[in-house]
């Protein structure tokens, strides 16, 4: 009835894809919740690896867009530690931001307790004393939750950041012209 109107019909999505990069966004959709449902039923280790994946993503996101890493290159061989240094390098000044006085000094903590949990289960030197299996839970319990914050500390300053970054190079773009 609309076409005989002279208007053409617009199409109703049931889940809004949004602009840009859909892929990208549905992963992170994802991501999101199963780092929710993994806290949730104590499966930590599942949690700071998604927390992980997200914050070296947003890492080289970061650094695609200044300009220190290639888009082209192969940024899944960069470590972790690798890009946290790379960042580093980048922005040497402390970062503070809610619930963490400086984000790169607290990305890098959290990296050495990361490794700690992903790690060491069952991993220990042979003849030591292990580890209690609970104080272990603990650890990574508090690991996932920390990482949380951070992925969404990292998340929002790389918004912030790549804004400011893109519209300095504009400006500069402008004033040379």
């Amino acid at each position: 009835m609309n076409r005989a109107r002279g208007g053409a019909r617009k199409l109703v999505q049931a889940v809004p894809v949004p602009a840009g990069n859909a892929n990208k966004y549905f992963s992170y959709s994802e991501a999101w919740v199963r780092i929710k449902k993994a806290r949730g039923s104590g499966f930590y280790l599942e949690a700071v690896t998604l927390e992980e994946s997200i914050i070296a993503d947003r890492l080289v996101s970061f650094l695609v867009c200044i300009g220190e890493i290639q888009a082209e290159s192969r940024v899944e061989k960069c470590s972790f530690g690798q890009l946290i240094q790379l960042w580093t390098k980048r922005v040497p000044q402390s970062i503070p931001v809610r619930y963490f006085p400086d984000l790169r000094f607290a990305v890098e903590e959290w990296r050495k307790h990361r490794n700690q949990v992903v790690h060491g289960m069952v991993k220990s030197v042979p003849g030591a004393q292990h580890c209690d299996v609970l104080d272990f839970l603990k650890e990574a319990e508090f690991v996932a939750f920390q990482g949380e914050a951070l992925a969404r500390a990292v998340s929002d300053w790389v918004r912030k950041a790549k804004k400011e970054s893109i519209k300095a190079r504009q400006d500069s773009v402008a004033a040379s012209a």
